[in-house]
């Protein structure tokens, strides 16, 4: 992108303008992309935007002057240690109303989320998934008031002309008010729809107000069988999962279902299991079924985990014979393997990206640049403070290996996972 548009692509050079980077991959560990960026805003740019510019007018030469960005919160420059931030009022968050929505006859240019309205409705989540990387990174859960997203949708669709609408947040299904946000919305002429539903905070009612509206496929995410759900802090039951898939088949909906392979200690009994459950679930109805690998991120109990990619593709192929017939899609290996390096990796992954870009790279080259950390080590990304307790990680770590659940907190005591009070 960089080259493409006639920047040069290494920080440090005399290139022009500032490259600055945002959003969950580079919040997490901006470490992999050093060398071709000179700012990183880490966490939610609304807190932080103001003083970049500030600071950007009130330079001669910015890119001579980097250092006057370090001492702004939620601001990375490489090799200086950075404090994520956040919007603590979702009100008062930038909630676009003129939104742009491409137009193409091409199908590789369709939107992800159709031609639809984007209602942002939550930021964070914590239900405390522990190969969430989302779920960690933006704690607490903070929601936008049902006043203000009825106001922003009627604004929106009077710049748009969209009827379509898609509710956004980690969790958005976990909106204290979704029922009665999704029944206003239908209200008011929206077709509403969700990238994906929470199973644990799915109802009938729920199912029959987004039906009225006019969704066609609903999303879940059971993950895995009981046993590893359990170790990845994601506790629902079998029996839920098929409740709440009768109900949406019931109503004329079908169902998508996203699987994860490669959770600590998973066997091969475990992916019997497995196969033996989404057969159990097709017999439902028009169910659907996307598995893919689980990639290891920064900021979770995963962290230190490494990616075998030998061991994950004979997991894929094994599922893929015991499900033939049915419809499933397969994520790739060989890009989780990758996305695990740059991910988890440090400055030294630039070279390599680069290396790509050039067509320079082969297989093995990223294999040897993928590993699993001990605790204890150094972590690439341990100048980025995203605001949680220092040894919580560590304690969700032991405990998944323990197979011991910790309670969402919304419907049990708060157990401190921030370092400073949680106002959610």
């Amino acid at each position: 992108m960089l080259h493409r548009g006639g920047i040069d692509p290494h920080r440090g050079g005399g290139r022009g303008p500032l490259v600055i980077a945002g959003g969950p991959t580079v919040t997490a560990n901006p470490l992999p992309l050093a060398d071709f960026v000179d700012l990183f805003v880490i966490g939610e740019a609304e807190p932080v935007l103001d003083d970049v510019v500030d600071v950007f007018m009130g330079l001669d030469d910015p890119r001579g002057g980097l250092d006057e960005f370090k001492e702004i919160k939620g601001v990375y420059v490489p090799d200086n240690p950075a404090e994520r931030v956040i919007v603590e009022d979702m009100d008062r968050a930038c909630h676009p109303v003129r939104q742009i929505v491409s137009e193409s006859d091409d199908p590789s240019f369709e939107p992800a989320l159709g031609h639809s309205f984007l209602l942002g409705v939550s930021r964070g989540c914590v239900r405390g998934c522990r190969f969430c990387m989302s779920g960690y990174l933006y704690r607490p859960k903070r929601e936008t008031s049902l006043g203000r997203l009825f106001n922003i949708a009627e604004r929106g669709k009077k710049a748009t002309g969209l009827d379509s609408i898609s509710l956004i947040g980690a969790a958005a299904s976990d909106y204290s008010r979704i029922d009665k946000l999704c029944e206003g919305l239908v209200d008011m002429g929206f077709r509403v729809s969700m990238p994906s539903l929470r199973i644990e905070s799915v109802t009938e009612n729920l199912l029959d107000v987004l039906a009225e509206g006019g969704l066609k496929t609903v999303t879940l995410a059971p993950e895995s069988t009981w046993e590893i759900r359990k170790r990845l802090n994601k506790p629902i039951t079998d029996d839920k999962i098929f409740k709440v898939t009768r109900m949406a088949v019931n109503k004329g909906l079908s169902v998508k279902m996203y699987f994860l392979v490669g959770a600590p200690g998973e066997t091969l009994n475990d992916l019997k299991k497995l196969a033996d459950f989404i057969k159990a679930l097709s017999r439902l109805g028009p169910v659907k079924f996307s598995i893919n690998p689980l990639v290891p991120k920064p900021h979770t109990p995963l962290q230190w985990e490494a990616f075998n990619l030998d061991e994950m593709k004979t997991k894929m192929s094994f599922l893929k014979t015991k499900l033939r017939g049915l419809p499933v899609k397969m994520g790739s290996p060989r890009s989780a393997l990758i996305q695990h390096v740059l991910s988890t990796g440090g400055p030294e992954v630039s070279k390599l990206i680069e290396e790509a870009w050039q067509g320079k790279t082969t297989l093995r080259d990223w294999k040897l640049k993928s590993r699993g950390r001990e605790p204890g080590e150094e972590l690439p990304w341990s100048k980025i403070d995203v605001g949680l307790r220092d040894d919580f990680i560590m304690e969700e770590h032991l405990k998944m290996k323990e197979d011991k659940l910790t309670p969402y907190c919304e419907y049990d005591s708060c157990y401190k996972c921030l370092k400073r009070t949680c106002k959610s």
